[in-house]
């Protein structure tokens, strides 16, 4: 008898442990998503995120407005961009010299890409905003300038002309700045010589250039939220 119970109480002992079944492979399952998951977000950073910030979608008008703060290269491509596509004025922004200012024969970079659109042999006409002196906000004191000097003629509305993936960025500012009485107002994303969207996050400058405009953005984006497209 004693053997007979010791037996039975050994096979319940075994028996009772409810152990669940399928945890592992619940687990496994999980890290297998959440690896799909991570990787379809890292895909749609590295090949999406240029494009996004770097917002390309000229206005049918004939102005140009070119922030002045630009390399030669992109100034060279913006005004190879006005000549095949019909433009008859560009306008050029910027506010004073942060370095050099006293060795320099311009005032600030609006009236030295106005100097420097000439040497390039524009035929257009080529008119000046110069934005005062602030600690912040550059952008939208250049869009206040243009506005304030030449609102009522580009109420036909006009492209901006800026560098890479700050594009969206200025594009949304002067949106702002110009609000509804500007007919349209696009965007034209000027290449960048160190990176582009192929290979931005080969190197460092790339990727810290993309961070800090990301980052910029979805700042601007939460204070002024507002609609992203204009057409």
């Amino acid at each position: 008898m004693g053997l007979a119970g010791g037996g039975r109480g050994d096979k319940m002992g075994e028996m009772s442990p409810l152990r669940p079944r399928g945890r592992g492979r619940g687990c496994g399952c999980a890290l297998a998503g959440a690896a799909l998951a991570a990787g379809i977000l890292c895909a749609a950073v590295r090949w999406g995120a240029y494009p996004f910030l770097a917002r390309t979608a000229p206005a049918g008008a004939d102005a140009l407005v070119v922030e002045g703060w630009m390399g030669d290269v992109q100034l060279e491509e913006a005004l190879g961009w006005a000549r095949s596509n019909g433009v008859s004025r560009i306008y050029t922004t910027g506010g004073p010299f942060e370095l050099g200012a006293v060795l320099l024969p311009w005032t600030n970079y609006a009236v030295m890409t106005a100097a420097r659109l000439e040497a390039l042999g524009a035929t257009q006409r080529v008119a000046v905003a110069g934005a005062p002196r602030v600690l912040r906000g550059r952008t939208a004191a250049s869009a206040a300038a243009l506005r304030e000097a030449y609102g009522e003629e580009l109420r036909g509305g006009f492209t901006l002309a800026s560098q890479g993936p700050h594009t969206r960025r200025s594009w949304r500012v002067f949106r702002r700045a110009f609000g509804e009485e500007t007919a349209e107002i696009g965007s034209l994303a000027l290449a960048l010589q160190d990176f582009g969207p192929d290979d931005w996050w080969t190197c460092s400058a790339g990727v810290r250039t993309m961070l800090g405009e990301g980052i910029a953005y979805f700042y601007d984006a939460v204070r002024s939220p507002g609609p992203e497209e204009g057409e």
